[in-house]
C-alpha cells in the first residue's frame, strides 16, 4: 500500500488546480463546492484522550511560606510583575512595569548567593531568572537580543531540570519566546507536544489558547512559508497538513497561488519523509492526509484512486473523514449513488459525532435531489429540522456568515426544508412521505405543508381536518369559517348578486387574515424572501432553475391572503358596475393591494397599474 501511494504522491506533484470562490450561506449549501471540501480541523482535533495533566504553582507563584526570606521577598517581587495587566506594556514601557522588573532582578540577585537554598528551591530560582529576563525584554519592545538570552537560560535549565512541573512550564515560557521573536514553527510544535504530554503542567485551556493564537483557523501565511519543519514528526505533519488544508469561504487570487503552492510542497516533503509513515496507523494517517489535500487541490478523481489503494477488510474504510472525503469526490465527479453509499454509512456509524451526522444528512439532501429520489430528500431534510437545540453545539455559532471553526457548513435557517415543502415537491410526494414515514419526529410539519396547500387550491373543509388532526386548532377553525363561506360563493341555487355578495365575503375574510390562511407559518419566520433566489443562483442546472423560478413565483401568489382576495373583489367591480356592492369591492381591492408586502411578493408595476385604475374607476 505504501509503494501505491507513493506513485499517487508523484502524480499529486504535476497538479495545480485553483480553487472556485463565493458560496451562497443560505440554502442549497449541498450544491457549493466549498461543502464538499475536507471538514474543518481546529487545535481540539489533535488532542489525545485521557491525557493526565498537574496543577502545580508555577515559579514565584507559590503562596505558601518558605524557610528562605530571599527567596520570598523574590517570589513577592516576580508576582509584582505578574500581576500588571495582560503582561504587555504599552507603550513601552510603564514606569510601574519597569521598577517591578528592576526590583525583581534585585531581589534576583540577592537570592542567587543564598547558601540556604535546597536543590528544588535552587531550581525554581533558575527558572525564575529566565522569566525575568523575558519580562524585561517584552519591557523594551520585545527586544531579540534580551529575548534571545532569555530563551538560551530555558534551554539551559530544561537540559537539567529535575522537576516535571517545572520543566513543563519552562517549554511554556519557551515556546512563548518563540513567539514574540516570531519562530511559530518552533512555538507551535512545542505546544501541540504539551497537549498531549502526561504530567505536563500547562492547563488544557491555556495550551488550547496559545495554539489558537499562534495558528489562528489555518496557520496563515507563515504555516505555508514554514511547512518543511513540520515533517519531524508524524504528529506535527498531520497537524500542519490539516490546518493549511481546512476550507475557506472566499480566497483572494494570491491566497489561491498560495495555498497550491503549500499543497505542491506537501505532497513533495510526503513524498521525501515517508519514512515518518512506516508504521500501519501512520501510513493510514498519511492516506487520510493525500486524501485531503487531494480535495484541496481540486483531484477527486485522485481521492476515489487513493481509497482503492486500501485493503477490503482495512478498518480505515470506517473511518469518519475518510467516509466524507470518498463521498465528497463521488458528488463532485456525479457519482450520487456512490456518495449516498459513504455518507449513510456515516449516517449509522457508531463512531460519527453530531456533527457529522448533521453534515453527513445535509450531503444526502443534495444527493437525492441529483438522484430524483424526492421522498428521501425530503426524510433527510426533516431529519435536521428534527434535531434539538444544544448550546454548546458549532451550530448555534452566532458568527454571521462566516464559516470559520466550525466542522462543515450546513444552512441552519431551515431554508432548505421549507423550499421543498412549499415548492419543490409535488403533493403526491408530500401524501407518499407520510405514508412511508408516518412517526418520524416533527412529521407535523409535514402534514401542516399538505394542509396549507389544501388550503390554497379551496379544499378548506380538508384542510381543517388535517390541522384539527395534528392539533392546530385556530387554524382548523379558521378553514372551517372559509369552507363555509367558499361553499356560499358557489351556491347554485343563489342569484348572481348573492354569489357576488357572498364573494366579497369571502375575500373580506382573506383581507383580515393575512398570514392565517394560505400562508406557512411554521417554515418562514421574517427572512423568506432572501431564501427566494433561484434565479441568480449559479450552482442550479437549467432545468433546476427554470423549476424553482416558477415555484417560486407560483408560492408568492399563492400564498398572498390579499392578492387573492383583490383578485376576487376586481371580478366583483368588473361584473356589478357602479353599484353600492362594486364600489365597496374597490375601496376592499384598493386596501388589500395597498396592504401587500411588494418586497416579498413582487408585482410592483401590476399593483401599481391596478391601484391607478381601481382609483380612477371610483372618481
Amino acid at each position: 500500500m505504501r509503494r501505491a501511494l507513493l506513485s499517487l504522491v508523484l502524480l499529486f506533484m504535476a497538479v495545480v488546480v485553483f480553487e472556485s470562490c463565493g458560496y451562497d450561506s443560505s440554502l442549497r449549501e449541498y450544491l457549493s463546492r466549498r461543502f464538499w471540501l475536507p471538514f474543518a480541523k481546529t487545535s481540539v482535533a489533535f488532542e489525545k484522550k485521557n491525557v493526565r495533566r498537574v496543577s502545580v504553582p508555577y515559579a514565584g507563584m507559590d503562596a505558601r511560606g518558605t524557610a528562605s526570606v530571599s527567596l520570598g521577598n523574590l517570589r513577592r517581587s516576580y508576582q509584582a510583575i505578574s500581576s500588571i495587566d495582560g503582561n504587555i506594556y504599552p507603550p513601552y514601557a510603564q514606569p510601574q512595569v519597569l521598577e517591578s522588573v528592576a526590583a525583581a532582578q534585585r531581589a534576583l540577585q540577592v537570592t542567587l548567593s543564598d547558601p540556604s537554598l535546597t536543590p528544588s528551591q535552587k531550581e525554581e530560582v533558575a527558572l525564575l531568572d529566565a522569566k525575568i529576563e523575558m519580562r524585561r525584554g517584552e519591557t523594551q519592545e520585545n527586544d531579540p537580543a534580551i529575548l534571545g538570552r532569555a530563551r538560551q537560560k530555558l534551554q539551559s535549565f530544561l537540559r537539567s531540570s529535575k522537576s516535571p512541573a517545572f520543566a513543563s512550564e519552562a517549554r511554556g515560557w519557551l515556546a512563548h519566546i518563540f513567539v514574540l521573536l516570531g519562530d511559530d514553527a518552533a512555538a507551535g510544535k512545542m505546544y501541540l507536544d504539551e497537549l498531549n504530554r502526561d504530567g505536563s503542567n500547562l492547563s488544557r485551556e491555556t495550551v488550547l489558547n496559545s495554539l489558537r493564537v499562534v495558528y489562528g483557523y489555518d496557520g496563515g501565511s507563515q504555516l505555508r512559508l514554514q511547512i518543511a519543519e513540520y515533517f519531524d514528526s508524524p504528529e506535527h505533519a498531520a497537524f500542519a497538513v490539516q490546518l493549511v488544508t481546512n476550507p475557506h469561504t472566499n480566497r483572494t487570487d494570491d491566497e489561491i497561488k498560495s495555498d497550491n503552492a503549500a499543497y505542491r510542497t506537501i505532497v513533495r516533503l510526503a513524498e521525501q519523509h515517508r519514512s515518518l509513515f512506516d508504521s500501519a496507523a501512520r501510513s493510514e494517517a498519511l492516506t487520510l492526509l493525500l486524501m485531503r489535500t487531494a480535495l484541496r487541490m481540486g483531484e477527486p478523481d485522485n481521492v476515489i484512486k487513493i481509497v482503492e489503494m486500501i485493503p477490503a477488510d482495512s478498518e480505515l474504510l470506517e473511518n469518519i473523514d475518510l467516509n466524507w472525503m470518498k463521498a465528497s469526490a463521488h458528488f463532485v465527479l456525479h457519482d450520487y449513488r456512490l456518495a449516498e453509499q459513504s455518507l449513510l454509512k456515516m449516517i449509522q456509524s457508531p463512531r460519527s459525532s453530531r456533527e457529522d451526522r448533521v453534515a453527513a444528512a445535509y450531503g444526502l439532501v443534495g444527493v437525492y435531489q441529483k438522484m430524483d429520489d424526492p421522498v428521501e430528500q425530503l426524510h433527510y431534510a426533516l431529519w435536521l429540522q428534527a434535531q434539538p437545540s444544544d448550546p454548546a453545539s458549532p451550530w448555534n455559532w452566532p458568527g454571521g456568515t462566516s464559516v470559520e471553526d466550525r466542522t462543515i457548513y450546513w444552512a441552519a435557517s431551515g431554508w432548505d426544508f421549507a423550499a421543498l415543502l412549499e415548492y419543490q415537491l409535488s403533493d403526491a410526494t408530500l401524501d407518499e412521505f407520510v405514508k412511508r414515514y408516518p412517526d418520524l419526529p416533527h412529521v407535523r410539519l409535514v402534514r401542516y405543508a399538505q394542509a396549507v396547500r389544501l388550503a390554497r387550491t379551496d379544499r378548506y373543509a380538508e384542510s381543517a381536518e388535517i390541522y384539527t388532526a395534528i392539533g392546530a386548532g385556530r387554524r382548523a377553525a379558521r378553514m372551517r369559517e372559509l369552507a363555509g363561506l367558499f361553499d356560499r360563493t358557489n351556491d347554485g341555487a343563489s342569484t348572481e348578486e348573492q354569489r357576488m355578495e357572498a364573494q366579497y365575503l369571502f375575500a373580506e375574510y382573506l383581507g383580515n387574515n393575512s398570514e392565517r390562511v394560505y400562508f406557512n407559518d411554521t417554515l418562514w419566520d421574517g427572512f423568506q424572501n432572501y431564501s427566494l433566489f433561484a434565479q441568480s443562483d449559479p450552482r442550479l442546472t437549467r432545468a433546476e432553475r427554470d423549476t424553482f423560478v416558477s415555484g417560486e413565483r407560483d408560492l408568492r401568489d399563492m400564498q398572498e391572503e390579499r392578492w387573492r382576495a383583490y383578485l376576487i373583489l376586481n371580478s366583483i367591480v368588473e361584473r356589478g358596475g357602479k353599484t353600492p356592492l362594486g364600489r365597496r369591492s374597490a375601496l376592499l381591492a384598493l386596501r388589500c393591494l395597498r396592504g401587500i408586502a411588494t418586497q416579498r411578493f413582487g408585482r410592483e408595476t401590476m399593483i401599481r397599474e391596478a391601484d391607478i385604475r381601481l382609483s380612477n374607476w371610483l372618481r
